[in-house]
């Protein structure tokens, strides 16, 4: 380029004729320094651009937590004239986990379909039907038992409520609906109050059971070698004060008798005692008192040496049997428990407790034989054979529960629970008719309540409706 501007130049400067600019015709001098300076800045420019360029890439890395190291080399500038279109690099996976773009899907709410209260020489028992599988959980005071039902939803009609007495004692009972589910409330019987729920299949259904057996208070066996003996008074001391001595007329003076020497008999004289000691419970009645109070452990731990030492008290065996249920050891309740029944054949809450940790375990059919054995007569405990006809129903002997509540209903006081549990064996029995029949008795009685009642009623219809 320097040698065409030479010759350029020289032509002008010797003002060459035509011939000798044909050669170079269309060619003009140009400014060299002027050239060279457009280019020093159109590098300059390239150079401040690609530095841009990749401090942005640097930024970027940075703020997707990929700063570049200390030491790295540094990029090289690319070698043609026009640099490359920088790409950011793509940022590291993070290890924070991705937020969900949805919510959690909250679970649908459960419907409380009948409210089965039942009353027996034993105790109180509370059946719940649902139409799921409800999860509660259960929280205890002095004389104040509660479950808490999340998810469950109670109709319009408000609150359920009863009241069982036995013996001169009560408890108190009451379903209310809270903002998250319901609640159920055990109140009474103070330290005494012990409840045991259960929740077991029903067929499509599920059954929630509430009981607490009631027990008749028992006289404590009185150690003779603990109380007092009788005495001398002390010299000095005061006699004893009696308000009816107060109020007595007054006795006239007689004159002193004349004083009798004692003859003292050789070994039959003995010097006055007296021992006062503090009065402790037995370790049944303080085992007793553990159990109410939620202490499992510390009932245990009084009652299996005093069992040994006591094998044949059939009130501490029930004791401990329950001891065994509050403490989840129904493995050692089914262990040692059915030697023992055939101590004690006349009992009855034995074989309860016992069917009680078989259906705990697991097997119904176990629980169902266990109720079938040695069974009290119908008419003198119909709330066992309820149980029954209800335990027929967790291991579909549909005929058996029916067959039983017929029995429970020939008696000649149905019970509305009674028409509800036969109209659920009749309907799975596929009598559809006969089922609604007992449907619509049930709901007519008045020993349901109304989420039962319903319930009931719109079985009948649904069941009447179909050819």
């Amino acid at each position: 380029m320097s040698l065409v501007n030479d010759l350029l130049r020289d032509l002008d400067a010797r003002q060459a004729p035509a011939e000798e600019r044909a050669a170079l015709a269309g060619l003009q001098a140009v400014e060299e320094s002027s050239a060279r300076s457009l280019r020093r800045r159109r590098r300059a420019l390239l150079g401040g651009l690609l530095l841009l360029l990749l401090a942005a890439g640097a930024a970027g890395l940075w703020r997707f937590g990929m700063p570049l190291q200390a030491g790295d080399p540094a990029p090289a500038p690319a070698a043609a004239p026009v640099p490359a279109p920088v790409v950011p690099a793509a940022p590291a996976p993070s290890t924070a986990p991705p937020a969900p773009e949805f919510a959690a899907p909250v679970d649908p709410p459960l419907r409380l379909l009948a409210v089965l209260p039942q009353h027996a020489r034993q105790g109180f028992t509370l059946q719940l039907l649902l139409d799921g599988a409800p999860s509660y959980r259960r929280s205890e005071q002095s004389g104040v038992v509660a479950l808490h039902l999340p998810h469950l939803r109670l109709p319009a009609s408000g609150a359920r409520e009863g009241r069982f007495e036995r013996d001169g004692r009560s408890l108190a009972w009451s379903l209310e609906a809270q903002e998250e589910g319901v609640e159920l409330l055990l109140v009474g019987l103070g330290d005494q109050l012990q409840v045991h729920d259960r929740l077991e299949p029903a067929g499509e259904r599920w059954q929630l059971w509430v009981e607490v057996p009631f027990e008749t208070p028992q006289a404590l066996p009185v150690e003779l070698d603990d109380l007092p003996v009788a005495g001398e008074p002390l010299p000095g001391a005061a006699p004893p004060h009696d308000p009816s001595l107060a109020a007595a007329p007054a006795v006239r003076q007689l004159p002193p008798a004349p004083p009798v020497v004692a003859v003292q008999a050789a070994g039959i004289a003995r010097q006055p005692q007296v021992s006062i000691a503090s009065h402790r419970p037995d370790p049944l009645a303080r085992a007793r008192r553990a159990l109410a109070e939620g202490d499992a452990a510390g009932a245990l731990a009084l009652l299996e040496p005093l069992q040994r030492q006591q094998p044949h008290n059939l009130d501490l065996l029930r004791t401990l049997a329950r001891a065994w249920l509050a403490a989840g050891q129904s493995a050692r309740l089914l262990e040692e428990l059915p030697p023992r029944l055939a101590d004690f054949p006349a009992d009855h809450e034995l074989p309860l407790l016992l069917a009680r940790a078989q259906l705990q375990g697991g097997d119904s059919p176990a629980a169902v034989a266990t109720l079938r054995r040695n069974p009290p007569p119908l008419a003198r405990d119909p709330a066992w054979h309820a149980l029954l006809a209800a335990a027929y129903q967790q291991t579909g002997q549909w005929p058996e529960s029916a067959a039983t509540y017929r029995q429970l209903l020939a008696l000649g006081t149905p019970r509305p629970a009674w028409q509800l549990g036969l109209a659920i064996a009749l309907e799975r029995l596929g009598e559809r008719a006969e089922a609604a029949r007992h449907y619509r008795q049930a709901a007519q009685g008045a020993g349901l309540d109304d989420n039962s009642r319903q319930f009931a009623r719109e079985r009948a219809l649904a069941l009447g409706d179909a050819p």
